[in-house]
């Protein structure tokens, strides 16, 4: 077993693969701490490319709280991860894909 564990955590595409499951996490984490449960519901994490997290928003006013908090939400992330895996954040308005119900 400690054979198998070991051969799997040298393999570099299963380590950054559960780095980012982490880091997308501390991102929602940051995002209901920073901004509240009622306006992170109205944002999603759309992807992470290299260090840039790209959050979609349902609605504009949702959009420019976030961009007002980026450095705020920064800080928690950076204190929940090891190392600095997202540097900035890209804030996009989307409706495409919201549930209405």
């Amino acid at each position: 077993m400690r054979e198998m564990i070991d051969r799997m955590s040298s393999r570099s595409d299963l380590r950054f693969g559960a780095r980012r499951v982490d880091t997308v996490d501390a991102l929602r984490e940051s995002l209901n701490q920073v901004l509240g449960g009622n306006v992170a519901a109205r944002c999603r994490v759309e992807s992470i490319r290299g260090t840039e997290a790209r959050v979609a928003c349902r609605d504009n006013a949702t959009a420019m709280r976030i961009r007002f908090y980026v450095p705020d939400i920064l800080a928690s992330v950076t204190s929940r991860l090891d190392a600095s895996d997202v540097t900035a954040i890209r804030v996009t308005v989307s409706t495409h894909g919201w549930d209405d119900a």
